[in-house]
């Protein structure tokens, strides 16, 4: 089955699966992850090896997929570029980069959870099945 599916759908349930842990992870473990910001921001190695990987990954997403050709395609696009930007910025900006990520972060965590696991499986979903493939 995932040897027919396309780079966009692949690109798709990786990054929905991703953000369904993720947002299991921050709903599960509220507290720890209120904690992690602070901590991301005191260790600047870890910072700097974390703002590498974000910015290669988002590189090779975007040298793979700049698609703008359906709706999914759109969406895997953003997000690849994205990554990119966060990446760039986590090296370049961190502290301006995490302060902002911080103060925007944990004010609705449940609702942020929530969002961001629904997002996840929608994503997930979509490439698993084509949905948004067409353009039409």
């Amino acid at each position: 089955m995932i040897e027919n599916l396309t780079v966009t759908q692949l690109l798709a349930v990786f990054v929905g699966l991703y953000l369904v842990a993720a947002g299991i992870g921050f709903l599960s473990e509220r507290d720890s992850y209120s904690k992690l910001l602070d901590e991301f921001r005191d260790n600047t190695a870890l910072g700097f090896v974390t703002g590498a990987f974000v910015l290669t990954l988002g590189a090779a997403m975007v040298a793979i997929h700049n698609l703008w050709t359906s709706p999914l395609a759109i969406i895997v696009s953003v997000i690849a570029w994205w990554t990119l930007i966060k990446g760039f910025c986590l090296l370049a900006l961190r502290n301006q980069f995490l302060a902002l990520a911080n103060s925007a972060s944990f004010k609705n965590s449940v609702l942020l959870g929530a969002v961001v696991i629904i997002f996840g499986a929608a994503l997930l979903c979509a490439g698993l099945v084509g949905v948004g493939l067409n353009p039409n």
